[in-house]
């Protein structure tokens, strides 16, 4: 897949999921920020300055979620998604990391693995299809709170 698809993904995903269409919960202010393409907002990561794809800040711009889409599992990107993780918020049920991992369909166990094997804390694994126009993400494994557990059915960003 391609850096266009990539960019297209993680937009189309920082407006459908973060917040949920209807989602009564989510904390006045929060704000979702996508990096694709136009890097705004960063973090700092083992090597410097590191701008996640979708990063969800509070009014007073504090890091509270991000969302990391990854077009393949790579062992070299442990560093950074650790660092991703731990910019996050444990403001979950369970206490995990308020950190999203998104991979190609068929790669969500693959990513599952990486970051336990790594101990990185996340909120939850999914997986996303992409056909012409057309995304859709379903969840694969929730670990943070079971109302992020949702299918966001197919459309475009």
């Amino acid at each position: 897949m391609t850096q266009a698809i990539h960019d297209t993904v993680a937009k189309y995903i920082s407006l459908t999921r973060y917040p949920f269409p209807g989602q009564q919960d989510w904390p006045e202010g929060y704000v979702a920020k996508c990096n694709a393409e136009t890097p705004v907002r960063a973090i700092e990561g083992p090597e410097g300055t590191y701008y996640p794809d979708i990063i969800i800040v509070s009014p007073s711009d504090e890091v509270r979620e991000i969302g990391e889409v990854e077009m393949t599992v790579d062992p070299a990107r442990v560093p950074w998604l650790k660092a991703c993780s731990l910019a996050t918020d444990d403001n979950t049920p369970t206490k995990v990391r308020h950190f999203f991992v998104y991979v190609p369909a068929g790669l969500e166990a693959e990513a599952q693995a990486l970051l336990e094997d790594n101990g990185i804390s996340y909120a939850g694994v999914r997986g996303f299809t992409v056909d012409g126009d057309s995304i859709r993400v379903v969840p694969f494994v929730t670990r943070g709170d079971q109302y992020d557990h949702q299918i966001t059915e197919p459309g475009t960003a």
